[in-house]
């Protein structure tokens, strides 16, 4: 016999009401009553969705998407490995884009794909360890799978590996010589850009080489521009340059250019996630490469395992490696003449206001 809202309402001592707004996901519902509806619901196996009695019969074979601004290359491109293992896998995929991260967008996202009746939920976008288990906490009878997430957080997650590739990447330009440094992260709140900054400025200390700025980025070409049009107005020396994504590092070659600055003579860049794009760039960049595509495939096998077998939260970390292209060289030991000087001199006075 199926179990029903009448047998979990009466196993957690509480109303059918109580048990619907605890399986979509409500607010106001008491923390411990909570608790105790996802106890039952967990205990008698019970398949809470809106279209239970369907779902009791068959699974809806939908995999969901939460994501932020899906015109971010890596963003799509994890957004496109995950439809195309899912349609491998016969299932369909629904998406849901935020406009920010905050606890109530999360929420809002999650109920839209509820209500379409998904299997299992990838969260991609970053989410803070208060947050990721507020979450699974609050929609206990979902599976969910994070992208960027704090390591440790007791959750299904899966992650490229971000702190072997920071190391990478500052070693490499290390033994390139290079010794004064700008590193451009991306923004506070992603737990990727967070592991990178802090492994690149690991590796600097140790050697006791100058980290001249950091700069935080948006993950968008014109934050790179930005960061290094601001380092030139302030006069700063540098020979390095860390960029948090390929995209930043866009801008960062751009405003280079501008400034009459040579890459990678004067300055060396070393981007990371390894966009198809990247290879076209002026120079061409080195870049840490990861691969989003394979991520996406890999969160949708993990969260659709964790659907047929419900068990202990999963983590899964995926190997990265360095493209060594023409935005890095070994640091020369002659001077500038008195001709580059003097064009380095010209387009910094062009760009005060």
């Amino acid at each position: 016999m199926a179990v029903t809202f009448k047998d979990v309402a009466r196993l957690a001592g509480v109303s059918t009401q109580t048990v619907s707004r605890v399986t979509n996901g409500a607010d106001n519902v008491a923390e411990e009553t909570r608790k105790r509806v996802n106890h039952a619901i967990k205990k008698l196996g019970y398949v809470p969705n809106k279209g239970a009695q369907m779902l009791s019969r068959a699974k809806s074979r939908i995999v969901g998407i939460v994501s932020l601004d899906i015109s971010l290359h890596g963003v799509a491109l994890i957004a496109n490995g995950i439809r195309n293992q899912a349609h491998e896998m016969d299932y369909a995929t629904a998406l849901a884009v935020l406009a920010d991260n905050t606890i109530e967008e999360f929420r809002g996202a999650i109920r839209e794909l509820i209500a379409q009746q998904v299997d299992a939920i990838i969260i991609n976008a970053p989410v803070s360890r208060e947050m990721a288990e507020t979450l699974i906490d609050q929609f206990s009878h979902l599976t969910l799978v994070f992208i960027d997430v704090p390591e440790g957080t007791p959750v299904n997650h899966i992650s490229c590996d971000h702190l072997a590739g920071a190391r990478m990447a500052a070693l490499h330009l290390i033994g390139l010589n290079r010794d004064a440094f700008i590193c451009i992260s991306g923004p506070a709140v992603s737990t990727a850009s967070s592991i990178r900054y802090n492994e690149w400025q690991n590796q600097i200390s140790q050697r006791g080489i100058k980290e001249i700025a950091r700069y935080e980025g948006d993950w968008q070409a014109a934050s790179g521009y930005n960061a290094i049009k601001d380092a030139l107005l302030k006069g700063l020396h540098f020979d390095a340059v860390l960029v948090a994504n390929d995209q930043m590092a866009l801008g960062v070659l751009c405003a280079l250019s501008e400034a009459g600055i040579r890459v990678p003579k004067t300055v060396s860049v070393v981007g990371f996630d390894g966009i198809q794009d990247s290879q076209f760039f002026s120079p061409p960049l080195t870049t840490v490469k990861q691969d989003f595509n394979e991520l996406g495939r890999q969160a949708v096998i993990l969260a659709l395992s964790q659907v047929s077998k419900p068990g202990q939260p999963q983590a899964k970390v995926l190997p990265v490696h360095l493209v060594e292209r023409h935005s890095t060289a070994m640091k020369s030991d002659t001077h500038y003449d008195k001709q580059e000087i003097l064009a380095h001199l010209e387009n910094i006075r062009r760009l005060l206001p």
